[in-house]
């Protein structure tokens, strides 16, 4: 009888909090967008901005401009 190899878990990544802050002059300095909605960090897509919390989406045009918004 012929037995299926055991499936491996995924290794878990930690999140490289350190690149999204900056500390310029003693003041902090965000490195991402934020959802003008809720505050939340926006998550970057292809070609779009999106807050997985409240849904609101930026499309964004092929020179990264901020070409239409959605809610």
């Amino acid at each position: 009888m012929l037995t299926k190899k055991k499936k491996s878990k995924s290794k878990h990544k930690k999140t490289q909090i350190f690149k999204k802050y900056e500390i310029i002059e003693g003041k902090i300095k965000r490195n991402f967008k934020q959802c003008p909605k809720c505050r939340n960090i926006l998550a970057k897509r292809n070609n779009r901005y999106y807050c997985g919390y409240c849904k609101y989406t930026e499309i964004l045009n092929n020179k990264n401009n901020l070409c239409q918004t959605v809610n």
